[in-house]
């Protein structure tokens, strides 16, 4: 007989180039994580007083866990390559440890893969996170800084007003209206104090009870103060400083004005009289000194403004032009509804101080923050585009997703580079094995012409169970099982002559009388001018195994198939009970199907409202209970008491089938399956399944015909509804 013959060994080289880009795999990871690290910390350096903002992003949870990974995955690769060298996985079939080691390379990996991209997508969110807030807290910075500038400028105004009242009270005013010499150097002195400043629009004084007295500056043939009236009534009644809205003066084109009306008593004009109250009003401009200062950005960005808005009505208003707005303005100012979706500006009108990331008049994305001024009714916003801000982590982002991709690149060389290792250990072992071991591994047997065995191979007498001396002369005939063919005479005729070949499927009958599958190729050939035949025989156990549970799975989806069909068209409790039993025994072959209800007496007994297949009165005797009695620990009884799947696979062995032995296993029952039936969430019955196989319901079997009751329960209770 020809032997096989020895395969070649690996060259040295090929171990020597896996074992190189092993270690190049480790090298770079490492490289790879110290790169991760300066990007994680890239930001913050720069920035000494962010230093501790660094450190706790270098080592935040997910930064570690990314660590720990590559480190546990280099940890596996040297436990793996030593591992090969001291043979720890060589029990077993010769092929089982390389089946084994590649599977859990595989898992490795996958997990490796899946957890580097997992803790790198979690960083990067980490990162981005506390990149925003830092930012929004920057802005929250500049807008309470602008806030501020608004009430020190309204502050110094209020002290010019008091420099300019201290300076008036000495005057007589009670002669105001004797001579135009007092009158005159009033106007003298107010317009002195209103050169003095360009924001200083218009100087004005009035009588306690709000009659105009004298006049400097303001708009060219402005005569109308219908609008500051009030706020002088407002000022001589509560003795104190008013500051009036920011309104448009009478210029052209009209310019703000902001009103300051200061109440004051001037000295009696005679002894003994009253002292006369008299308010000085200073219209001041703020757009000369104010604004300007309060748009200015701190820094230099392209997309960054300050905004100040105030509430009017049910609109927001701008108290100047926006940056950015590209349409006319009209003359009463820029106005946006308060209603508008996410804008910046009603959100801070509305919800007061804060930071959040909003739309901005544009309709642009923007990160703000909205500060509300003390001393006037207007809100401060800083605001810079989202896209600008948040561009320098988007770039460190990107640059973090790649070194983690290439992590797992690196990674995935790194578990070849081991694979290939474990194949090249695996075939140099496989070379020392075969140096061994007989060419054959399937069963081979040598026959004279009368079918008495002459000589047979190890794995032969291991699969019959007989010794080598045992088997010799035995008549191959006794290890088939007979199958009631002819085609024991019809093998013969065909290995009458050399040269002649026959390939069955059999039953190989054990010495201690088990059987299993085998294809068997039997050949005839001449030697010394008689006809010998040599068989070679595999056994298919696992093939026919799976060949049967194909057949069966499908006879399962089929049979659930045909119960969805009655599930979609059931009108009724009974006729979905009636037609699943039916449509389960017809297409799932199974013995016999039962709906059991639980009766609520003192026996805890059932009824079977429907039933199908071979029953033959087993149901009405079998006695069977949901109580505590042996007759309740059945799959039935158990399945109404726990409200869970319960089987029995083998009616032979099973000691809670001692009740109902004999009788199931005279009606062909072998095992059987309880599944619980809900109605609205209330278990109300249970689908009782008979099979004529033991072990008939493995996980896939009791998978499907769980979803099954589970669709049945969904019927029953839109049935009931």
């Amino acid at each position: 007989m020809k032997q096989q013959q020895l395969p070649p060994s690996s060259p040295e080289p090929r171990k020597g180039s896996a074992r190189r880009i092993y270690w190049i795999s480790i090298a770079t990871l490492a490289g790879l994580m110290l790169l991760a690290a300066l990007l994680t910390v890239e930001e913050w350096l720069g920035l000494i007083p962010s230093f501790q903002r660094a450190m706790g992003d270098l080592f935040s949870r997910y930064a570690l866990l990314a660590v720990a990974l590559v480190i546990a995955l280099i940890g596996f690769g040297v436990f793996f390559r030593r591992s090969l060298r001291e043979g720890w996985w060589q029990a077993g079939p010769p092929d089982a440890p390389r089946r084994t080691r590649s599977r859990l390379l595989l898992t490795v990996f996958s997990g490796f893969a899946l957890g580097i991209a997992a803790t790198g997508y979690l960083l990067n969110n980490d990162l981005r996170t506390a990149f925003r807030d830092e930012r929004l807290s920057q802005q929250a910075g500049i807008a309470g800084l602008k806030a501020q500038q608004i009430d020190q400028w309204v502050a110094e105004r209020a002290i010019d007003l008091g420099f300019l009242v201290t300076s008036l009270k000495g005057l007589p005013f009670g002669q105001i209206d004797a001579g135009p010499e007092l009158r005159q150097f009033v106007e003298l002195l107010l317009y002195q104090v209103l050169i003095g400043h360009p924001e200083r629009r218009e100087i004005m004084l009035f009588s306690g009870d709000g009659q105009l007295l004298v006049e400097v500056g303001g708009a060219p043939g402005h005569l109308d103060h219908g609008g500051v009236g009030g706020l002088v009534r407002e000022a001589a009644r509560d003795g104190k400083l008013k500051i009036g809205s920011l309104e448009l003066d009478a210029g052209d084109p009209p310019g703000p004005s902001m009103a300051f009306a200061q109440p004051f008593n001037a000295t009696a004009s005679a002894p003994g009289q009253p002292a006369s109250q008299f308010v000085v009003v200073l219209a001041v401009d703020p757009s000369v000194d104010l604004f300007p200062k309060v748009r200015a950005w701190p820094t230099d960005s392209p997309t960054s403004e300050v905004l100040v808005v105030r509430r009017e009505g049910d609109d927001a208003a701008f108290l100047f032009a926006p940056r950015f707005w590209e349409h006319p303005i009209p003359p009463e100012g820029l106005r946006l509804p308060l209603s508008t979706p996410n804008l910046t500006a009603a959100i801070a009108i509305r919800e007061g101080d804060g930071t959040r990331v909003a739309v901005d008049y544009r309709g642009k994305r923007v990160m703000a923050a909205s500060r509300a001024a003390n001393a006037v009714p207007w809100t401060v916003i800083a605001k810079s585009d989202y896209d600008e801000v948040m561009r320098p982590i988007d770039r460190r982002s990107e640059k973090i997703a790649l070194v983690f991709g290439a992590t797992i690149l690196v990674a995935a060389c790194l578990v070849w580079s081991l694979w290939r290792s474990q194949q090249e250990e695996t075939r140099e072992l496989a070379v020392s094995n075969l140096r061994f071991v007989h060419a054959v591994q399937d069963m081979f047997i040598v026959l004279d012409g009368d079918n008495r065995i002459l000589e047979t191979n190890e794995a032969a007498q291991k699969a019959v169970g007989y010794t080598a001396e045992e088997l010799r002369g035995m008549d191959a005939r006794n290890l088939r099982l007979p199958d009631g063919t002819n085609e024991d005479d019809q093998g013969d005729a065909a290995l009458a002559a050399a040269g002649g070949r026959v390939e069955v499927r059999t039953m190989i009958r054990r010495k201690d009388g088990s059987t299993f599958p085998a294809e068997v190729r039997v050949s005839a050939f001449e030697l010394d001018g008689r006809v010998y035949r040599q068989a070679m025989g595999v056994d298919i156990s696992d093939r026919v195994k799976l060949e049967q549970e194909v057949l069966r799975l499908a006879r399962v989806k089929r049979s659930l198939q045909a119960a969805t069909s009655v599930l979609l068209r059931a009108r009724s409790e009974a006729e979905v009970f009636d037609q699943i039993c039916t449509s389960l025994v017809e297409f799932g072959d199974y013995q016999m199907v039962a709906v059991a209800v639980p009766n609520d007496d003192a026996g805890k007994t059932f009824r079977f409202p429907a039933i199908a297949g071979n029953d033959d009165g087993y149901l009405a005797n079998a006695h069977i209970t949901w109580n505590d009695e042996p007759t309740g620990k059945g799959p039935l009884g158990m399945a109404i008491k726990t409200g869970t799947v319960q089987s029995i696979q083998d009616f032979a062995s099973n000691p809670n089938a001692r009740p109902w032995r004999e009788q199931a296993l005279r009606r062909g029952y072998r095992s059987s399956i309880a599944l619980p039936l809900r109605r609205e969430g209330a278990l109300v019955a249970a689908l009782l399944i008979y099979a004529a196989e033991p072990q008939a319901f493995d996980a896939e079997e009791v998978q499907l015909l769980t979803a099954l009751a589970d669709d049945i329960s969904y019927v029953l209770s839109r049935v009931a509804s």
